[in-house]
């Protein structure tokens, strides 16, 4: 993360194809809050319209193994995310997991050396702040009476930024996203917006820490 601006942002990661979709009606309402106040900036990257590659190849096996370079396309992704004081990845839930195309792009840009074992001076993680917003189709007793939420959050939380030494992250998980009712999906769009004003708290947050390393 660089602090080359004059407002805080947040990047905004979201994964589905169909832009009618309720994944993309929370997605909306969730840049909506973080730029509410006029103070953030959402940069808001569409994994589907993107063209990005998630099958993990032998050049980012190379990675890995600390004997090749950094993809291009991999680069330019990871670029995207030093440029944001905060990352939040936005998911429909997929057999109580993420989708191919989202676990894929965490699989190659996640890379060693960057996103974990970094040498780097600033950190041990280029990443400082990973929030994810999960979107349940099923009601919020039948996800935690089977311990999906659980299981989730564990392979998030704790397989993904804790063991990237992240030093902020979280999950939120919004239920019953496949319903037709009206007023069901503006109460999901109104729990976005919040989610997204309380993501540009936290960019503003993580914007002043940059400025003042030292502290």
């Amino acid at each position: 993360m660089t602090n080359e601006r004059s407002r805080p942002n947040v990047l905004l990661v979201v994964s589905h194809p169909d832009h009618e979709s309720a994944t993309w009606t929370i997605a909306r309402a969730v840049e909506q809050g973080i730029q509410a106040d006029g103070s953030t900036t959402a940069t808001t990257h569409d994994l589907s319209a993107s063209g990005f590659n998630p099958a993990f190849t032998a050049a980012d096996i190379a990675v890995h193994r600390q004997l090749g370079d950094v993809p291009a396309d991999v680069r330019r992704e990871q670029e995207l995310i030093e440029s944001a004081d905060v990352v939040a990845v936005l998911f429909p839930v997929y057999w109580w997991s993420m989708p191919a195309l989202t676990k894929g792009w965490i699989d190659r840009v996640f890379s060693r050396g960057w996103a974990y074992e970094n040498t780097s001076p600033n950190g041990p993680s280029a990443i400082d702040e990973l929030h994810y917003i999960a979107l349940a189709g099923v009601n919020q007793d039948s996800f935690e009476r089977r311990g999906y939420k659980d299981a989730i959050t564990l392979q998030l939380r704790e397989g993904i930024a804790s063991y990237s030494e992240i030093a902020h992250s979280s999950i939120e998980i919004l239920y019953g996203t496949e319903t037709s009712d009206p007023q069901a999906h503006q109460d999901l769009a109104a729990q976005g917006y919040k989610l997204g004003a309380d993501l540009a708290q936290r960019a503003q947050a993580a914007f002043d820490r940059s400025a003042r390393p030292d502290e």
